[in-house]
């Protein structure tokens, strides 16, 4: 139990830090992309689905098959929750390349940045992206 709340603060925290950032909206945004009244998913990276949106953030949940591989892409900062068991490679414009591997529970918060993926399991991976919109994408009231 004492491990589910401190989850849970270290979650809250984190959206509290993601809420006050400005930064640009998309999980998987490409270049030059603007902030949409309903966003979808660009074509191509991984299976990704708006599952909430507000004037605030923007929740996708992302799946990505065995040994799927996205182009190289950008991504604005978010806040990345695990759903589950995760082993990804991520590949820099610069060659480098990083694995990452998490379970599910764990919390992320993820710079923006460009990279290629690919998901190095032999099983499909989820997580969810809350990505916060900047301050001047917030609908009117």
């Amino acid at each position: 139990m004492k491990c589910v709340l401190a989850r849970m603060s270290i979650l809250i925290g984190c959206m509290c830090l993601a809420f006050a950032s400005a930064s640009s909206w998309a999980q998987h945004a490409s270049p030059g992309a603007h902030p949409a009244s309903s966003a979808s998913p660009p074509a191509g990276l991984a299976d990704a689905k708006v599952e909430f949106e507000n004037e605030a953030i923007i929740v996708m949940r992302v799946r990505m098959a065995p040994h799927e591989k996205t182009p190289m892409h950008d991504i604005s900062a978010r806040l990345v929750v695990w759903l589950t068991d995760a082993h990804l490679r991520d590949t820099h414009p610069d060659g480098s390349a990083n694995e990452t591997h998490r379970r599910p529970g764990e919390i992320d918060w993820v710079g923006a940045q460009r990279h290629a993926g690919e998901n190095l399991s032999h099983e499909p991976l989820e997580f969810l992206a809350i990505v916060p919109k900047t301050r001047g994408a917030a609908a009117p009231r």
